[in-house]
């Protein structure tokens, strides 16, 4: 009898956490420059936008406080998200931000890319000291 509320406990601990597996989905995305060399440090800023809550939509559950991740050395990063929209939002030194609008579906992966120019403004006030 030990033996099968074990597995019993087992069985529905996998089957929560499939269940949960599904529920969310996953952001992956790559920061680059114009040149198409990757960004170390990038900053990406995940707000949840509530459009469709109000109106039933069941699948936009999204993240109550946002989120911020750090590019790696390959200008990448990832998130595992509750289904929603999200606005995106990138940022790095000396260069002009990027935003968009994202929709992450349930047990989906969603590719987010940008690509990010160098600011004029920092190019031109620091001119030939900048370090390209």
């Amino acid at each position: 009898m030990l033996l099968s509320a074990k597995f019993s406990c087992v069985v529905l601990f996998v089957c929560v956490s499939l269940a949960m597996a599904s529920s969310t989905g996953r952001l992956k995305g790559v920061v680059t420059d114009s040149e198409g060399a990757a960004i170390h440090g990038a900053r990406v800023l995940l707000h949840w936008d509530q459009s469709g809550t109000g109106v039933g939509l069941k699948s936009n559950a999204g993240l109550k406080q946002d989120l911020i991740l750090e590019t790696d050395a390959k200008g990448e990063f990832t998130a595992e998200l509750p289904p929603g929209f999200y606005d995106v939002f990138v940022t790095a030194s000396a260069f002009s931000p990027e935003s968009r609008k994202i929709r992450i579906k349930p047990g989906e992966t969603a590719t987010y890319k940008a690509t990010l120019k160098v600011d004029p403004l920092v190019t031109g006030e620091l001119g030939d000291s900048f370090p390209h």
